[in-house]
């Protein structure tokens, strides 16, 4: 398979004798598969505790790395909810109430809608090709692992995110999440792997807590467009409340 990175044509991932060698290389091309310059997508998240289960369906728009906007569009009790992010300021929108709450920096690691997703992570917030420092891990027999820790000057939520990256595809099966004192915290898992646009991307997402084995979220992409033109006030504080 041929694709393009830094205006070189390479043959992916056929025993990476050529091609994507060097770790920066690596997350470079995962992100810009799985984000592109801009997208719409609709998807399903299930959150699974111990004592409940519920299910959203989400619409998420994101231009570049500064612009992002989620919509609940299903169940009807929370239809309607909206997340917007304008470079490093969020809001979460409550039609029902018709209140606008500001998200702090420091509820960017909070929960999103009680699921086991962040609101930095459902906003895309940070950049694993942009924010981190990449150098590969000892190999195991299936995946290429990259150890990513965050630069100095780069305002992310997790220090190091340890990337475990198919051989096949050079596209990530999974993600471990540390914290400050290198204690593992979260791990996503990536798995049913589709093409949308001339992206390759995962479509199943898991997302598991480390301290508790009863708790987990679940998204599935069920469409995904690149390249979208989006109109110049749809990331905007007004489209947020719809006023």
């Amino acid at each position: 398979m041929l694709r393009k990175i830094f205006g070189k044509e390479f043959v992916f991932c056929v025993a990476l004798g050529t091609g994507v060698n060097n770790p920066d290389e690596w997350m470079k091309y995962a992100e810009k598969e799985m984000r592109g310059d801009s997208s719409h997508a609709e998807m399903t998240m299930t959150i699974q505790t111990p004592n409940w289960t519920r299910t959203l369906e989400i619409e998420s728009d994101v231009k570049g790395k500064k612009e992002a906007l989620s919509t609940i569009t299903s169940p009807a009790k929370e239809k309607g909810i909206r997340t917007l992010r304008l470079d490093n300021n969020m809001w979460n929108y409550f039609p029902k109430l018709k209140r606008k709450v500001a998200v702090s920096s420091s509820m960017l690691l909070a929960s999103w809608m009680g699921s086991d997703f962040t609101n930095d992570d459902i906003l895309k917030a940070s950049s694993m090709n942009e924010d981190y420092d990449h150098k590969f891990a000892q190999d195991d027999k299936e995946f290429k692992v990259i150890e990513n820790t965050a630069k100095n000057n780069s305002k992310v939520m997790w220090p190091k995110i340890v990337a475990y990256a198919s051989k096949k595809d050079c596209l990530p099966r999974m993600y471990k999440y540390y914290d400050k004192e290198n204690t593992l915290k979260r791990v996503l898992s990536f798995d049913n792997i589709k093409t949308f646009d001339g992206h390759i991307v995962p479509t199943l997402w898991i997302m598991k807590p480390e301290d508790d084995a009863t708790k987990s979220t679940t998204i599935v992409y069920r469409s995904l467009k690149f390249n979208t033109n989006f109109k110049s006030s749809h990331f905007s504080q007004k489209n947020l409340t719809g006023n």
